[in-house]
């Protein structure tokens, strides 16, 4: 699979905003705004995910397996 066919799955309108997100980045420019919507986008997304999973905590559980290895 090349570049093209990766790039074609992406939404155009997603895309955009991933560029312009890089594109900040790159230039060390900082928009709270932006900043702000994407932090809100985050959070309901992961009531969402919440909601329909249920609370998922095999992270944990994994480190103190880890831990107690040692």
């Amino acid at each position: 699979m090349n570049a093209a066919e990766t790039a074609s799955a992406v939404p155009a309108d997603l895309a955009a905003e991933f560029r312009e997100a890089v594109e900040d980045l790159a230039r060390g420019a900082r928009r709270p705004d932006k900043m702000k919507a994407a932090c809100e986008r985050m959070d309901r997304i992961r009531e969402e995910n919440r909601r329909l999973f249920g609370e998922q905590d095999a992270a944990v559980d994994l480190i103190r397996r880890t831990r107690d290895e040692a």
